[in-house]
Formats: C-alpha cells, sequence, structure tokens
C-alpha cells in the first residue's frame, strides 16, 4: 500500500485520484468542525465553495432543517447561523440538521478530489479510526492537505505526519511512504509532544490567536474524540 501526501492545495495529477482512498485535511478548522458537528448528530454537511451558494443551497430545504456555517477571513459570515469554531457546533444547536459550510480553504478541497474512489474527513478528533479505515480498504492513499489559501500548511502536514504514524504501527512494513509522506511524519515526531505548538507556529493559528480565536487551537488538538470517519460522496458528507 503506497501513501502519497500532497502538501499543497492544488488538483492532484489525474492519476492520483481513481482506485484510492483520499484523506482530506484542513486542522484549523473546517475539517474538524465536519467531524465534530456530525459527531454531534447534524445529519449531513454540504461543503460548498462561495457564500452566495451557501445561501442558494439553504432555500431549496425546508424551514428549520438547515444551518449555515462558515468563515470568510477566519470570522463568522454576516447572516449566517455558525461560524468555523468547532465548540459552536454543539449538540444542541446541530442536532437532526443539516449543515452548509463554506470556508476558505477546506471546502473547497473536496471538490479538487472528487474524482477519488472514497474521500474521508480526518481530523485529530478521529486520527486513530482514520487510519484504521484507511487501512481496512487496502487502497493505496493520499492524504491532501487543504493548506492555507493556496499555501503550505504546518499543521495539516503534522496530522498527515500523525495518520502515517498510526499506519507505519499497525502495518509496518506492508506501507511505501512518498518523500512527501516521509516529510510529514518527520514533521510529526518533532511535535509529537505539543501539537498546540506547532499551532501556535504555523501563520494560520497566529491569524486565529490575533483575531481572539485561541481557544480553538487547543480545541482541534484533542486525540481521538471519536470514532466516526465522515464520507463526502456526491457532494455531501456524511457520518460512517
Amino acid at each position: 500500500m503506497r501513501v502519497d501526501t500532497q502538501l499543497i492545495p492544488v488538483p492532484p495529477y489525474p492519476d492520483k485520484l481513481p482506485n484510492r482512498t483520499v484523506v482530506v485535511i484542513d486542522i484549523l478548522r473546517a475539517g474538524s468542525v465536519i467531524v465534530h458537528a456530525l459527531s454531534q448528530g447534524a445529519t449531513e454537511v454540504i461543503p460548498v465553495t462561495t457564500v452566495e451558494e451557501a445561501f442558494d443551497r439553504a432555500k431549496t430545504f425546508p424551514p428549520g432543517t438547515t444551518l449555515l456555517g462558515g468563515e470568510r477571513g477566519s470570522r463568522k459570515i454576516e447572516g449566517f447561523d455558525l461560524g468555523n469554531s468547532p465548540e459552536e457546533y454543539t449538540a444542541e444547536r446541530v442536532r437532526g440538521k443539516r449543515v452548509i459550510l463554506t470556508t476558505t480553504n477546506g471546502t473547497k478541497a473536496f471538490h479538487l478530489v472528487s474524482a477519488a474512489t472514497e474521500i474521508f474527513v480526518g481530523s485529530f478528533f478521529n486520527v486513530t479510526e482514520t487510519a484504521n479505515r484507511c487501512l481496512q480498504r487496502g487502497r493505496d492513499i493520499l492524504l491532501f492537505a487543504s493548506g492555507s489559501r493556496g499555501h503550505f500548511s504546518l499543521e495539516d502536514s503534522v496530522f498527515g505526519g500523525m495518520l502515517v504514524d498510526r499506519m507505519l504501527k499497525r502495518a509496518g512494513k506492508s506501507i511505501h511512504l512518498s518523500d512527501a509522506s516521509r516529510a510529514a511524519h518527520v514533521l510529526y515526531q518533532r511535535f509529537e509532544g505539543n501539537l498546540v505548538e506547532a499551532f501556535l507556529l504555523s501563520n494560520h493559528g497566529k491569524d486565529l490567536v490575533e483575531l481572539g480565536l485561541g481557544d480553538d487551537l487547543a480545541c482541534c488538538s484533542k486525540i481521538d474524540q471519536t470514532t466516526l470517519v465522515p464520507i463526502f460522496k456526491d457532494g455531501v458528507i456524511r457520518a460512517s
């Protein structure tokens, strides 16, 4: 089994998607929001690329069934129900509801890899079970980091390294790593004892702190809070 990692969020080469399992990564914060919202009872998450599309999609569903969530410039969008902090997505707010989500980086990533055989949502909240599911499928794997405004993201790469570490510990020599996957693994080993340190060193983490959203860093670093691994299929993310 080969594990590739794409550290920059550009469309993958066409041959990297068919017959592969892809894990979309956006630690700060869309991927963490998606996993948490579904674990709290949201029925589904629909990732869209623009604010206008979010409002338009919401109009197609019965009143009271759908919440709008997301951010621009890391802030909640005017007219939306929720921002992009996982702790906003409580069971009281989201249970039994659909969430239409639009963010600067993460929600776009799903549409870049939609041709893959299966697409998981990974976060520290579900890292061990995500590794387990990848191994169970037995396909080659692409870890796809959403990055930050088209650039490399330290926190996404550290998560990719933890996922690699989990798979290596279970499957050992049957796992073949690309150089990018090895690099992510080395980064994870550097920050294994203090994930928040990596967040604080990252540009996006620094931006969140400056905006008064530093509590999200500690939240998004929590490991193995759920065994739920969301799957993106036909434009919708649901629990599995």
